[in-house]
C-alpha cells in the first residue's frame, strides 16, 4: 500500500507540473489568441500569441544552434535550429519604399526573427533567403553606381528593371511567439547580424516565432498534452484519495481488533 501511494503521489507531482507548464500554450488556443503577421508591428511580437501569416522579406539564417530538443522541459533529443531575420512587408510595398524619398528603406518595415527547425521549411526559408540576397546585392551595387557617377532620370529605368527581377517568394508560417534563446552565442550571432543592418535588437519585436512544419493545426499538441496531463493528475488523486481511505479504514479496523 505505501509502495503504491508513493507512486501515486510522483504521478499526481509529474502530470501536474505538465499541466502547469501546458497551461500557458493551451490558454492561447482556447482564447484564440492569434496574431495576424502581414499587419503586426513590432510591438505586437511582443506579447504571447499563435502566429500565423506570410514570410516576404527573409534574411539569414544568422545563427545555427544545435538545441536540446524538450517538451515542456524534458529532454526527448536534439535538433538544429536556423534563426532568419524576417519581414512581413510585401514585395509590392516594399517596391514603393524603395521607389520613395526615404533614405532608411528597411527602417520602415517591421521585421521579427524566426527560428526553424523543421527541414523542409529550413530549405524554403534558405532558397528565398538566397535570392533576396542576391537582389540586395545587385540593388546595392546599383545604389554605389548612382553615388559614384550621379543619378539622373535616365537611371530610372535601371530601378525599373531591377524592381522587376525582385524575388516574389512567400513562405506560409504558423507557430507560437516564444522567448527568444539567452544563449550567448545566439545574442552574438543576433546582435552582429543586426548591426551590419544598422539595426539592434529594440527594432525586432521581443518574442520570435517558433516556426512550426507542415502538419496539424497550431496548438493541437500542445492541448492534447495539456488535457492528458490534466486528466492523468486528477486520476491519480481520485486513486491516491481512495488508497488513503483505505489505509485509514484498515489501521482504524486493526485497531478495533
Amino acid at each position: 500500500m505505501k509502495n503504491k501511494i508513493v507512486i501515486l503521489l510522483l504521478v499526481m507531482v509529474v502530470s501536474g507540473i505538465f499541466s502547469f507548464l501546458g497551461f500557458s500554450d493551451a490558454k492561447l488556443v482556447f482564447e484564440d489568441k492569434r496574431l495576424d503577421i502581414n499587419s503586426a508591428e513590432r510591438d505586437d511580437f511582443n506579447f504571447p500569441a499563435i502566429a500565423e501569416g506570410e514570410a516576404y522579406i527573409i534574411s539569414g539564417p544568422f545563427a545555427e544552434l544545435e538545441e536540446k530538443n524538450t517538451v515542456y522541459g524534458i529532454p526527448v533529443g536534439k535538433k538544429s535550429t536556423y534563426y532568419y531575420l524576417v519581414s512581413n512587408t510585401d514585395y509590392e510595398t516594399f517596391s514603393d519604399i524603395i521607389m520613395s524619398d526615404t533614405d532608411n528603406i528597411f527602417g520602415e518595415m517591421t521585421w521579427y526573427i524566426a527560428s526553424v527547425s523543421d527541414e523542409d521549411l529550413v530549405e524554403k526559408f534558405d532558397s528565398a533567403a538566397l535570392k533576396m540576397d542576391r537582389w540586395m546585392q545587385n540593388y546595392s551595387n546599383l545604389v554605389s553606381l548612382f553615388e559614384e557617377s550621379g543619378y539622373d532620370e535616365s537611371d530610372a529605368e535601371k530601378i525599373d528593371n531591377l524592381l522587376d527581377q525582385l524575388p516574389d517568394d512567400s513562405i506560409k508560417i504558423k507557430g507560437f511567439l516564444k522567448s527568444q534563446s539567452s544563449d550567448s552565442d545566439y545574442e552574438k550571432y543576433r546582435d552582429d547580424f543586426l548591426a551590419s543592418a544598422d539595426f539592434d535588437s529594440s527594432d525586432i519585436g521581443e518574442l520570435l516565432i517558433k516556426a512550426e512544419g507542415e502538419g496539424s493545426k497550431t496548438g493541437t499538441i500542445e492541448v492534447v498534452i495539456f488535457f492528458a496531463a490534466s486528466a492523468v493528475f486528477l486520476i491519480s488523486f481520485v486513486l491516491l484519495i481512495v488508497s488513503l481511505v483505505k489505509k485509514a479504514r484498515a489501521k482504524k479496523s486493526q485497531e478495533l481488533w
